[in-house]
């Protein structure tokens, strides 16, 4: 324990230039590609948003990730890792004006972690949960450390950025995370089918959708399908569907479009009405509401 305050200490330390007291939720990218520095001085409510692969530590406060069936709360000093996009809502708890919330998310290469994984000594195949949490210590810790430490040194970044996190996904495949990175890139065929399907229902979520012929697709009965599915992403397949298609729809409001009508036919709503409902069930403001601001 106390070696994990000391290194918490030291990230604290590093990132304090980028600590903004702000009561929205705040995030600073950094001069170490992909890696972005994220703060809060007050709670927030339930937010849906997706999950990319990627590396996540609490430095101060809490951080809930509720994806599904799935819950994950993180204090100061735990770390989560995703293998693919995962929809999913976080939720901020103990953050203040004198002691804002700090979390650092790193964004995976998925080229460097495949060639990483592919030069260690290879392991059997086991699929699990997409995302996984752990205790930011040990050698994970310390590599992540060394890697964030960099934002002390700039004119380093370009020449040892890449060895850092080589080594950070070196220990995290070593540790127990490593089961869920894996997946991005080993031959689990059952998980690639799971995979694919999930990205299917990405890419098309204004797609109808038929589940026997997505099970089919993936070689499964629907009955094992749905477990399966669900025991990986933590969301039935329509769940899923219907996360994606409402995070869309956010997007696109966001930018700016015509009319919530639209919007709702585009994302594959028949129904105006109904779009709203979910809309409103899943982000707490009408479509409208987020149109207009």
């Amino acid at each position: 324990m106390p070696d994990s305050r000391k290194l918490i200490s030291h990230l604290l330390d590093d990132v304090a230039p980028f600590i903004v007291r702000r009561q929205e939720t705040v995030g600073l990218p950094t001069a170490i590609p992909r890696l972005t520095v994220w703060t809060s001085t007050c709670a927030t409510l339930p937010t849906p948003a997706l999950f990319e692969p990627m590396f996540y530590a609490v430095l101060r406060g809490t951080k809930v990730l509720i994806m599904g069936a799935n819950r994950f709360e993180l204090p100061a000093g735990a770390c989560a890792a995703s293998s693919f996009g995962l929809p999913y809502t976080h939720q901020l708890t103990g953050a203040t004006r004198d002691l804002p919330y700090v979390g650092i998310s790193f964004h995976l290469d998925i080229g460097m972690l495949t060639r990483v994984m592919l030069d260690m000594p290879k392991r059997g195949d086991r699929w699990t949960c997409a995302v996984a949490a752990d205790d930011l210590n040990g050698p994970v810790g310390e590599a992540f450390a060394r890697l964030v430490g960099l934002l002390n040194a700039p004119d380093d970044i370009d020449m040892l950025a890449p060895h850092y996190e080589a080594e950070l996904y070196y220990r995290l495949l070593q540790g127990p995370m490593g089961n869920t990175l894996r997946q991005i890139g080993q031959r689990n065929e059952r998980f690639q089918q799971l995979k694919t399907a999930a990205d299917w229902l990405a890419a098309n979520h204004s797609e109808p959708v038929v589940i026997p012929d997505l099970a089919a697709s993936a070689g499964m009965s629907v009955t094992s399908f749905h477990r399966h599915f669900k025991a990986v992403t933590g969301y039935s397949p329509l769940a899923f569907k219907r996360h994606m298609r409402l995070l869309e729809a956010r997007k696109l409001l966001a930018a700016g479009a015509a009319n919530v009508s639209r919007v709702a036919y585009e994302v594959g709503y028949l129904s105006p009405s109904q779009f709203s409902r979910e809309y409103k069930s899943m982000f707490g403001n009408a479509p409208i509401a987020d149109l207009q601001r």
